[in-house]
């Protein structure tokens, strides 16, 4: 099943592999794609990858620029995106474009009862560029509305699909979870309230750009241990999985994230509780109670025989991987050929791809060099 040619969510893909979003890190001053960028896109639509998702995109001119991160807040970034989306469909594959509000925008309003000192905030909050700002409700509508203008950019410049962003402690995840949530008004309190601002942005996508592919990057929250700040608890995925299908999400892309602790939302191969192959899986079989659309799986996905298996049984309908198509960026085109064996498998070793990611050079890899010595010889 892992080379069949399926539909997720109205994207029709050649296998059922997808290149999970990364910070490449590859964005000019402009923040549009770099040449380095998209020859990177088509080596991987080449390799046999079936949709590709970007990284991060902002998606709103009121916050300001990240270092090195894709625009898509105004229509001069239009001409630039078409060059991506048209370098991966000229290698066969399908490219969804990853919207985000950043983390910048805090969804705490100022005095609230259960307000928490700016100090409080930043010990959250993983990263923030520029002071904090408290949101207005206005500006709250003004942020779904730059969400459903960027998707019509994200359209006119050739994009099968769009993921909204609501893990890793962004905005949309903000107004999730009340560890970051503590408005006292429309957007907070209850589960349904917090799920108000997801709802408003997947309606609003969904209104401007009908039958657009619309993911969800959602983010469950494990107790017992306790991982996942930024993450759902598991017991108010009954309330958000459904409020977001009746709004239009037509996939989940199912993960666990803390941005504050990065190495559990990329874990590595010593991680003590997520450890083993396939390690979020289990937060797709929480997910399903609640919902029949299609789910794209994550977790340490680097054994073939294991994503069939997980595939041939129905618990994912996609399996996405970051880490091994760094790695290797042939990985479906050498399974399909009979050369497993010539594989690089990614060792969750984090010294580059995480270790990149950290010191803001974007995702590497140890076998940068052997893949670039294989391409050469293509």
């Amino acid at each position: 099943m892992l080379f069949d040619k399926t539909q997720i969510g109205g994207i029709d893909a050649k296998c059922r592999i997808i290149r999970s979003a990364t910070f490449e890190g590859m964005a000019d001053t402009n923040g549009f794609p770099t040449e380095r960028l998209l020859q990177n896109y088509a080596t991987l639509a080449d390799g046999g990858s079936g949709i590709i998702i970007t990284g991060m995109m902002a998606v709103s001119p009121m916050e300001p620029h990240q270092h090195s991160q894709i625009r898509i807040s105004s229509d001069n970034c239009i001409e630039p995106l078409q060059k991506l989306t048209t370098c991966v469909h000229e290698h066969g594959g399908k490219v969804v474009a990853q919207l985000v509000v950043m983390g910048s925008a805090i969804a705490l309003p100022e005095g609230s009862v259960k307000a928490i000192s700016p100090s409080g905030i930043q010990e959250k909050v993983v990263t923030t560029e520029g002071p904090l700002h408290i949101l207005e409700t206005k500006e709250i509508k003004q942020l779904v509305q730059d969400m459903a203008k960027a998707v019509v950019r994200a359209r006119k410049a050739g994009f099968d699909g769009i993921q909204i962003h609501g893990a890793h402690g962004y905005l949309a995840s903000k107004f999730l979870t009340p560890y970051f949530n503590h408005r006292t008004d429309e957007y907070g309190g209850s589960a349904e309230r917090r799920a108000r601002f997801a709802v408003e942005a997947v309606k609003a996508v969904h209104a401007a750009v009908p039958g657009m592919a619309i993911d969800y990057k959602l983010a469950v929250r494990q107790e017992n241990p306790h991982y996942g700040n930024a993450g759902v608890v598991e017991e108010e995925l009954a309330v958000f999985v459904p409020l977001l299908v009746q709004a239009g999400v037509t996939s989940f892309h199912v993960t666990l994230a803390n941005h504050s602790a990065l190495e559990n939302t990329i874990p590595p191969a010593s991680h003590p509780e997520f450890k083993e192959t396939g390690c979020f899986l289990k937060f797709c079989d929480e997910v399903r109670r609640y919902t029949s659309v299609p789910l794209c799986g994550v977790g340490g996905l680097n054994d073939p025989d294991f994503v069939e298996q997980q595939l041939a049984s129905g618990r994912i309908q996609c399996a996405a991987m970051c880490r091994q198509l760094l790695a290797d960026p042939n990985w479906v085109n050498k399974l399909q050929s009979g050369n497993a064996a010539k594989i690089h498998r990614c060792v969750r070793c984090n010294k580059k791809c995480l270790g990149g990611l950290i010191a803001h050079q974007g995702t590497r890899c140890i076998y940068d060099a052997l893949n670039a010595k294989e391409q050469g010889s293509i």
